[in-house]
């Protein structure tokens, strides 16, 4: 199996968002851990909160977290103050075909956002939607085990399809 995300950039930060809107983009769909804040820190980065206002002036946000642990996403969800769903289980596609129902989304104008392959990718190329995949946050401390897992599971990726034409 081989995964091909529409974009593969270094940092959610680094999306064009002008571009994923003229493509008829209106709805993010991010992971969580490693994507958006640390894993277990329940906070974000000023840097990506900024960006995040920035954000939903624009796109309607909505987290897919694969964390089994419904107090820390609640505590999530009021410091993202977005709809956050725990326990999605990616790639499966049911919690995100949930998400879509509950919030009248449609597929072809959602983008998947997220650090790993084998979850956050290919759920969203199950579903039909632009796939981002970034690098992960804490990239440089993980245990050498994780690093290791992450490379092997890059090994599954093709390169993107398309790049952003500028960073914003």
């Amino acid at each position: 199996m081989r995964l091909k995300p529409t974009y593969i950039i270094e940092k959610v930060t680094d999306m064009n968002l002008d571009e994923l809107k003229a493509e008829g983009i209106t709805s993010l769909f991010f992971d969580l851990d490693n994507t958006l804040m640390p894993p277990k820190s329940g906070k974000l980065q000023d840097d990506i909160a900024q960006w995040l206002e920035v954000v939903r002036q624009t796109f309607q946000v909505v987290v897919l977290s694969n964390n089994p642990h419904f107090d820390y996403m609640e505590k999530v969800a009021e410091e993202l103050s977005c709809p956050v769903y725990a326990k999605a289980r990616k790639p499966n596609t049911s919690i995100a075909l949930k998400a879509l129902k509950e919030h009248n989304i449609l597929p072809q104008e959602t983008a998947m956002i997220g650090d790993r392959p084998l979850t956050d990718i290919w759920v969203g190329q199950r579903l039909k939607l632009i796939t981002v995949l970034v690098d992960p946050l804490m990239k440089h401390h993980e245990s050498q085990i994780i690093k290791f897992l992450r490379k092997m599971e890059r090994l599954t990726v093709t390169p993107a399809q398309r790049s952003f034409s500028s960073f914003k």
